[in-house]
C-alpha cells in the first residue's frame, strides 16, 4: 500500500548539475508596476504579500534552477543521503515564514505524514525539508531557505520530542542547528512547531494543499 503512494507521488528533486545552468530573473510584473508604499513586504512571523495561485506557480517554476541550486548547496549530513523525496504539499504556499513554502518528506516520514492530524509520531531517522522562495518589494522573486526537520535518536532534544531543526541560506551558508552551531538561530523554528506538540510538532500544510493520500490509508 505504501510502496503505490510512494510510486504516484515520488518527486526526484533535480541533481546539482542542472543548478549550474543560467539562472534568469523572475520578476512578478504587477508588483514591479506597484508603489512599495501599497504591498507589505513578507517578514519572519507574517505573511508574505499576496500573490494569485497562477501567480505562485509560474514564480515557482521559474525558480526551479535557483531552488535546485541552493538544496545542492544545502550541506546537511542529513539530507546528503536521501536520494529522492516526495512531495508533501501540492504547490508552494503562503507561510509565517514570510516566503512561500513547499514541504517534502523522505521515504521514512511519508507514510506517517500523508495521514496527517491521524498520523503516528515519526520514527527515528525520518526527515522533512522546506523549499521556499520570497518575493520583494518591487517584483523579484528569490530563492530563500532550506528547512530541515531530522527525527534523532530517543533522549537526543526531549523538550522538543527529539526533533532536529536545521536551516541553510541559498547559498549553503549555515543558518543554526539545534544543540549545534548558533542554535538560537533556529530556536524560532522549535518555538513554533511547538504548538503543534500533540501532532508530534509536526505543523501539517492545509486541506487544499494536501497531496491525496487515499493510497496510505488503504
Amino acid at each position: 500500500m505504501h510502496r503505490l503512494f510512494l510510486a504516484l507521488v515520488l518527486l526526484a528533486i533535480a541533481p546539482p548539475a542542472r543548478a549550474q545552468g543560467f539562472v534568469p530573473e523572475c520578476r512578478i510584473q504587477r508588483l514591479a508596476e506597484t508603489p512599495a508604499s501599497r504591498e507589505t513586504t513578507g517578514a519572519l512571523g507574517m505573511p508574505p504579500r499576496h500573490l494569485s495561485a497562477e501567480e505562485i506557480e509560474r514564480t515557482a517554476e521559474c525558480l526551479v534552477p535557483a531552488l535546485d541550486r541552493a538544496f545542492a548547496a544545502a550541506n546537511d549530513r542529513a539530507i546528503r543521503g536521501v536520494r529522492d523525496w516526495l512531495r508533501m504539499s501540492r504547490s508552494y504556499k503562503a507561510s509565517e515564514h514570510g516566503t512561500f513554502l513547499q514541504v517534502f518528506a523522505d521515504k521514512r516520514a511519508a507514510p506517517s505524514y500523508v495521514r496527517y492530524e491521524q498520523g503516528a509520531p515519526m520514527t527515528e531517522g525520518a526527515i522533512i525539508i522546506k523549499r521556499a522562495f520570497r518575493v520583494e518589494a518591487d517584483g523579484r522573486a528569490r530563492a530563500h531557505r532550506i528547512y530541515v526537520m531530522e527525527k534523532m535518536p530517543v533522549g537526543y532534544e526531549p523538550a522538543l520530542h527529539d526533533w532536529r531543526f536545521a536551516a541553510y541560506e541559498p547559498n549553503g551558508t549555515p543558518v543554526g542547528e539545534t544543540g549545534g552551531r548558533n542554535d538560537a538561530r533556529v530556536r524560532f523554528c522549535a518555538e513554533c512547531h511547538a504548538a503543534a506538540r500533540a501532532q508530534d510538532f509536526l505543523i501539517y500544510v492545509p486541506p487544499a494543499y494536501r497531496v491525496p493520500d487515499d493510497a496510505a490509508r488503504r
